[in-house]
């Protein structure tokens, strides 16, 4: 379905304006998911046009690193480590009865950080499964929708085979680990010395989500304007693990390491870890775009921000809480007769706070502090 430059036929809007597409890649009238980037849904909205109750599939693909690094996040860092590489690849599928469209989505992050000392680099994959359901309101020049959505989450686990702490690294297998913790009964059956990894780590999340959003027609020129109110609520546990930890001996944990003991590292690495304790997390969120159709193309652009607050949260560091992100973006549209594909550049206040929930904990918090942003592409299909 093509737009013409004529006034437009606004009951397009209604038909899809809260899809799940809408949740992962953004709405005309704001964002869907606060947890995940947002993009323009009059866009989407008019290619269901003329497919009310059709199947229709989305991919997009979101990504960042040091050459698309455009407003220096990695330089205003200023720490011994920060991120290196994010990609996140997501799929959906969702199918029109009516007033009503349940969906899933299925998406991958991958992440990655770099370090001065050990580790080096650690990387790490989540998966993000959703299953939501879209109602719609109104008629074609105003209208709502009210989306409710599940969200389930899972890190896979990490081995971090050395990590470096006050100075003194501990092993793991790397050549300058200065304390290891070896595998003795591999050891006594074979005689071959290996390693534990000082510690393994992994994270899951259950999250809840509810949004309204609503449109209207700016006069007769061919521009929406959108508003998208949402609140979501998660559950996040980090689990961490160490060899480390279940050391006893004494005689060990008093071993000195420059002016420090092992026990007192092992201490000081538990501190720096997110807490082994679930905590909850609310985003409230709020977006304002407007969008401009030209023939096949279209325009938009949107401005939102995010507010998080915490509970039962803790760091025995007491680093700094951030709890407010500002999003601008701007994105450029082109539709085919049964497809539609585009691309998107997007800006943070705060990297990523309230978009990606896994993303803060005690431990990355400090990541935080600065701007951020990230390119996507995309595209949808429809099939009757």
């Amino acid at each position: 379905m093509r737009l013409p430059s004529r006034p437009i036929n606004f009951e397009a809007f209604r038909q899809l304006v809260s899809s799940n597409f809408l949740r992962y890649f953004g709405c005309l009238v704001g964002s869907l998911y606060p947890t995940v980037v947002v993009a323009s849904g009059g866009i989407s909205s008019a290619y269901m046009q003329a497919n009310p109750a059709s199947l229709v599939f989305a991919a997009n693909y979101t990504y960042f690193d040091e050459q698309l690094d455009v407003i220096d996040y990695l330089d205003s860092l200023g720490t011994s480590s920060r991120p290196d590489e994010y990609i996140k690849p997501s799929f959906e599928l969702g199918y029109r009865m009516g007033d009503w469209r349940p969906f899933i989505e299925f998406s991958e992050v991958e992440g990655s950080a770099v370090r001065e000392r050990q580790p080096f680099r650690v990387e790490s994959t989540a998966n993000y499964m959703t299953l939501g359901l879209t109602r719609y309101f109104g008629g074609s020049d105003e209208g709502s929708a009210l989306t409710l959505q599940l969200t389930d989450i899972e890190q896979d686990s990490l081995d971090i085979d050395c990590y470096e702490r006050s100075g003194v690294v501990l092993g793991g297998s790397c050549e300058e680990a200065d304390f290891q913790l070896v595998d003795g009964d591999l050891l006594l059956e074979t005689g071959e010395s290996v390693a534990f990894p000082v510690l393994t780590s992994s994270a899951e999340a259950i999250s809840a989500k509810a949004s309204v959003n609503w449109w209207n027609r700016w006069s007769s020129a061919p521009v929406l304007l959108g508003h998208s109110l949402s609140l979501s609520a998660t559950e996040l546990d980090h689990t961490n693990y160490s060899p480390l930890y279940d050391l006893q001996s004494s005689f060990l944990l008093n071993t000195p390491f420059d002016g420090k003991t092992l026990g007192s590292l092992i201490e000081e690495l538990k501190q720096d870890l997110p807490q082994d304790e679930p905590w909850q997390e609310a985003v409230l969120g709020y977006d304002f775009s407007v969008s401009y159709f030209l023939g096949d193309w279209i325009f938009s652009g949107a401005l939102g921000g995010r507010y998080v607050q915490r509970f039962n949260y803790s760091d025995a560091m007491k680093r700094k809480q951030y709890r407010s992100n500002a999003r601008l973006s701007g994105e450029i549209w082109y539709q085919f007769e049964q497809a539609a594909v585009y691309l998107r550049g997007e800006a943070f206040s705060n990297y990523l706070l309230g978009i990606d929930p896994l993303a803060y904990n005690s431990k990355s918090s400090r990541f935080f502090e600065h701007p951020y942003g990230q390119l996507t592409a995309g595209f949808m299909l429809s099939f009757d």
